[in-house]
């Protein structure tokens, strides 16, 4: 069984579960959902799960958990396709203050990003403060406010109706696959090496 945070979900998860089940089609993979990347160190150090992916801005607690780094997600802008920034393929972080924004529960890596901006001195609205992921696209859709997200979320966004804008200068968080201490099923530690191994392929093109 897997844990994933809400900004891993959508990218590198179907990557990894879909490498996993062409190896290993006759296994099953149970997904849990976390918010915090906090909540899925927790999951995996109890032995609620074996393994979790999660997104970070920072570095994982090694003590705790065994981390597999997974590769980098830049933070990107998902607005309306009819505004702002028409027509644009970028804005600089600057350009978000006075907006209205949808930001994630605290804890989350893209709530981290937004309070550094605050903390910058770039002033915005919070539109909506949501835990839920699977309301952001609607929200964004519905011209309730602007989204800052990963990078993973650029392929459904822009499929679903919206654009997706580079935030500069870039900003990244590391996507990381963790796993308890110990002798993991053998499930478990072949979806590891699945997961490793698909990381360096698309590392390397």
């Amino acid at each position: 069984m897997d844990a994933a945070e809400a900004d891993a979900l959508v990218e590198p998860l179907t990557t990894l579960v879909s490498a996993f089940s062409h190896r290993h089609p006759g296994v099953s993979v149970a997904i849990k959902a976390a918010f915090t990347s906090r909540d899925v160190i927790d999951m995996v150090r109890t032995g609620a799960v074996e393994l979790g992916l999660l997104a970070s801005a920072g570095p994982v607690p090694h003590k705790e958990v065994v981390s597999h780094a997974l590769g980098r997600q830049r933070f990107v802008l998902m607005v309306p396709a009819d505004r702002p920034f028409a027509d644009r393929t970028g804005v600089e972080c600057q350009e978000l203050a006075g907006q209205r924004l949808i930001v994630g529960q605290p804890g989350t890596g893209m709530r981290a990003y937004v309070d550094a901006l605050r903390e910058q001195g770039i002033e915005f609205t919070v539109a909506a403060e949501t835990e839920h992921r699977v309301s952001l696209m609607p929200l964004v859709l519905a011209g309730v406010g602007l989204a800052v997200v990963t990078d993973s979320w650029r392929d459904v966004a822009r499929r679903l109706g919206a654009r997706v804008l580079d935030i500069d200068p870039e900003t990244t968080l590391d996507i990381a696959l963790v796993s308890r201490r110990g002798i993991l099923s053998p499930a478990a530690a072949a979806f590891v090496t699945a997961a490793t191994s698909a990381a360096i392929s698309a590392a390397n093109g």
